[in-house]
């Protein structure tokens, strides 16, 4: 017996583990009233597309709700005609007239409603650059920490999932929702002049109908989301295998077997949740024929007996069977379009939430003061700490560095030199402490007047794949000074290699937009990157261990060269290598995000701390490879 009340206890705390973390993930992301995300959206298709696309939709809506009854109504004019009396040419006339004006309200529909679904197709991927605004402009902590990630994710999906889903097919079902209920209340009206109950039973019978719509739209819901999480484990699996750099460990590792087994777990996974979706649509769908057809045949059966008794005429039999008909068609609609309204809902939810989530930090304003100069930066006990981390990546940092001075940051992997690099150019913002920036604090200073006083080279050079131009002056081509953007590849030493291409300057680079791009190789990203910097001419210059890739022979070279081009700037030099930075007028070796050691090389060697026991380590490693590859070529 104990042993059967442990293994229920440990099922229930599994459950409870699990109903605690799909709330946590449901409560991950912001509500809104649904009239709200309602007029936020209709707001900005309004201003996107103006006052001419509003007239299109109303013109839609109209003849979309008129058209229908108008041909409901045919068959029964078609009767009451031959039973008018009147000249067959003149019935004849008629009849092509109604003919007609059908064709004419079906031709404008058809046009209104393409000219409708473009209208919010291009608002849609228009309000991708709202999108990419706001990813931009949020903290670059947030945005890419997980969670922001994870929001970010939610939001594309109201833009970049199809037409089908976000904010086009919400707009588009509320449109939906609008003409059902013209249509049900115009088919209410015309039932409710024969009898109250047959009207009750109508709305009776297509309320339970909607209700378990809506129960089974939101069984849907849940199942897709599911189905969704899924789907992104796969289609990751299925990038990964066919990245090119990755397949030469999938090969020698025989990772094939591990991957296969993923993929069959994940594709089985991914046709249970969407087998339990078909299935809450295919119940919906037979409850809703079923009490369709029996109510149907209550109201066939009346009217038939008010024809029988002679109350009602064929003509007024026939019109009324189609209301019938109409009126169960468009209760169908409304419920549809409210399902619609409902799932597409969630991804205006997010995208709103990931609004608020990128402005929600309150940001300075003020102007910096003597731009493009020389400044002083000051960190007064600054620390920070990354998302889950278990300690500070900086901490309690104190540091001033002075106008067109040279600062080196060095020492091993993971002692905060990047991380530091990144609070003090504006990318990250300390959990505790201040920077100041020639006396001002930088959070009262606008970011984007702030980043425009530095240039910073990082780790990771890559090239984008537009012109070269382009990505040495970071504008369009008409705002780029190319006579300044020669001086700077001149300068960075890649001038050369540039009149060597097939359009110079203008050449492409990568092959993701143009199959005859050329691609750089690591050296020349590496000046490539020198040159954006000199083009941006910003007084203070970083460069976070761009060369890291190269030998530390050239690595010095390349920082010997950087020095030489920054003499007007304040610089800061990173590197794991203590032996490229010993040109610096200071140097500061870090250890667990502090300042371990603080001077000029020649003063830290006479230390004998940290700083000379590493650096005879490393020159002894380089040594002992420069003798071995001597033996090894005989040179």
């Amino acid at each position: 017996m104990g042993k059967k009340n442990q293994e229920k206890e440990v099922q229930m705390k599994e459950r409870q583990g699990k109903k605690t973390k799909r709330a946590k993930e449901e409560e991950d992301y912001r509500r809104y009233p649904l009239w709200d995300n309602y007029r936020a959206a209709f707001s900005k298709f309004r201003k996107a597309m103006g006052v001419r696309y509003l007239a299109v939709v109303g013109g839609k809506i109209g003849i979309s709700v008129l058209r229908p009854f108008a041909a409901m109504a045919l068959p029964s004019a078609v009767v009451y005609l031959l039973g008018s009396g009147w000249q067959p040419e003149i019935m004849f006339l008629a009849l092509a007239g109604y003919v007609l004006a059908l064709q004419i309200m079906g031709t404008a529909g058809d046009y209104l409603g393409n000219v409708s679904r473009k209208g919010r197709f291009m608002f849609r991927i228009g309000l991708g650059a709202e999108l990419f605004e706001a990813a931009l402009s949020a903290d670059f902590e947030k945005f890419e920490s997980t969670r922001g990630q994870q929001k970010l994710e939610g939001a594309r999906g109201n833009i970049y999932y199809g037409n089908d889903t976000g904010i086009e097919a919400f707009l588009g079902e509320f449109e939906n929702a609008v003409i059902a209920l013209a249509g049900l209340i115009i088919y209410s009206v015309l039932m409710g002049r024969i009898n109250f109950w047959v009207l009750l039973l109508l709305f009776g019978s297509s309320g339970v109908i909607m209700a378990v719509n809506f129960y089974g739209d939101q069984r849907t819901v849940k199942h897709e989301e599911k189905s969704i999480k899924v789907r992104q484990g796969y289609e990751y699996l299925k990038r990964e295998v066919l990245v090119p750099a990755n397949g030469k460990d999938i090969r020698l590792y025989r990772m094939w077997g591990w991957f296969r087994t993923e993929f069959r777990k994940m594709t089985e996974e991914m046709a249970y949740w969407s087998g339990r979706q078909r299935n809450c649509s295919i119940n919906a769908s037979l409850f809703e024929k079923a009490l369709s057809a029996v109510r149907d045949l209550l109201v066939y059966a009346y009217l038939i007996r008010r024809m029988v008794l002679g109350d009602m005429n064929l003509a007024g039999f026939l019109l009324y069977v189609g209301i019938v008909s109409g009126f169960g068609g468009w209760m169908n609609s409304l419920t549809g379009a409210m399902g619609g309204i409902l799932r597409n809902n969630r991804y205006m939810d997010r995208y709103r939430d990931f609004q608020e989530y990128a402005e929600e930090d309150s940001l300075g304003e003020e102007k910096v003061e003597n731009p493009g100069r020389v400044h002083e930066i000051r960190l007064e006990h600054v620390s920070f700490r990354y998302e889950g981390a278990g300690e500070d990546a900086v901490h309690d940092l104190t540091l001033t560095v002075r106008p067109g001075e040279k600062l080196a940051l060095v020492g091993m992997n993971g002692a905060g030199k990047s991380t530091l690099i990144k609070l003090i150019c504006g990318l990250y913002r300390p959990a505790s402490g201040k920077i100041y920036l020639d006396g001002r604090d930088v959070s009262l200073l606008s970011p984007k007047e702030y980043r425009k006083e530095f240039a910073v080279v990082f780790q990771e050079v890559f090239a984008f794949s537009f012109s070269l131009a382009d990505n040495v002056s970071c504008r369009a081509a008409e705002d780029t000074d190319y006579a300044k953007m020669e001086k700077s590849l001149r300068d960075a030493e890649l001038w050369t290699r540039v009149l060597e291409l097939p359009g110079k300057e203008r050449t492409n680079l990568n092959k993701d937009l143009d199959a005859a791009g050329v691609t750089l190789s690591g050296g020349e990203l590496q000046r490539l990157m020198l040159a954006r910097a000199l083009y941006k001419d910003a007084p203070i210059v970083i460069l976070d261990e761009p060369t890291a890739a190269l030998d530390p022979l050239a690595e010095s070279r390349m920082y010997e060269e950087y020095f030489r081009m920054t003499q007007n700037k304040t610089s800061i030099f990173i590197s794991h290598r203590l032996s490229s930075t010993k040109f610096c007028h200071r140097i500061l070796y870090m250890e667990n995000g502090r300042i371990a050691e603080e001077g000029s090389h020649e003063t830290l060697m006479e230390r004998q701390g940290a700083y000379a026991a590493l650096f005879r380590t490393q020159a002894q490693y380089y040594e002992e490879n420069y003798r071995k590859k001597e033996d090894e070529t005989g040179e």
